[in-house]
């Protein structure tokens, strides 16, 4: 088997479709896998964080009701 940390270090900078092929070849490795993947998205959450714009008004459930009275 091929040096881990080399793996690894693949793993970290390939795309989605060579992460894919890595975890079908090195089943051993797919929890490795899986926290680099989890470690990925969390950094891309703290960077980029959500920007809401459909905002529901509090009180939007009257604000439908209102006109059909």
């Amino acid at each position: 088997m091929e040096d881990i940390n080399k793996i690894l270090d693949e793993y970290r900078n390939a795309d989605f479709e060579k992460r894919l092929y890595y975890s079908l070849s090195y089943r051993d490795l797919r929890d490795e896998f899986l926290e680099i993947d989890q470690s990925d998205t969390s950094e891309g959450l703290s960077e980029n964080p959500i920007n809401n714009d459909f905002r529901l008004c509090g009180n939007w459930c009257q604000s439908l009701i209102n006109p059909l009275k």
